[in-house]
């Protein structure tokens, strides 16, 4: 009996010792929306680095990703649509993606709510920017609603108020 629990042990030291050296790092990143301080989870993973920072760049409608890089790897990220899209009118676009400010070809598959895309970036990489045509709904859109519903209002309140005067 006791030669069986010996050999089960050894079996199970050995294939955890077998794990692959190039493994991904399999990670979520929490990007917060400037303006709102809302969160939105990117799921990630890399090989031959570590990503140090994410963030939303809402001039340049991009998402810039801050890495680590130990030797040549690739980045894959899942990028929910809520937080940066590229649209051309109702049809998807295509992003660009800059590697340490050069663009660069990357792999990229689409689903309703998310786009996933792989970057493959070269040893001493330090920056990865995801350039989209719309990023976190902006408060300006919001506003600009706002200020057509108020103007509205003032409109026909001063039409119903002019009415009531002229009796």
């Amino acid at each position: 009996m006791h030669h069986l629990s010996y050999t089960i042990i050894a079996v199970i030291i050995l294939s955890m010792g077998v794990a692959p050296v190039f493994a991904q790092t399999q990670s979520q990143f929490a990007v917060k929306d400037p303006s709102s301080a809302q969160s939105y989870p990117v799921n990630y993973s890399i090989t031959n680095g570590t990503v140090n920072d994410m963030s939303i760049n809402t001039n340049e409608t991009s998402l810039v990703v801050s890495i680590q890089s130990t030797g040549d790897g690739n980045l894959t990220m899942t990028l929910p649509r809520t937080l940066i899209d590229a649209k051309a009118g109702a049809d998807d676009d295509q992003f660009y993606v800059l590697v340490d400010g050069a663009d660069t070809d990357f792999d990229e598959s689409k689903a309703g709510t998310d786009r996933t895309i792989t970057v493959s970036f070269p040893d001493g990489t330090e920056e990865i920017e995801v350039i989209g045509t719309q990023v976190v709904p902006e408060f300006g859109s919001v506003a600009f609603v706002v200020l057509a519903i108020a103007i509205m209002s003032i409109i026909v309140f001063s039409a119903k108020t002019r009415i009531r005067l002229g009796q």
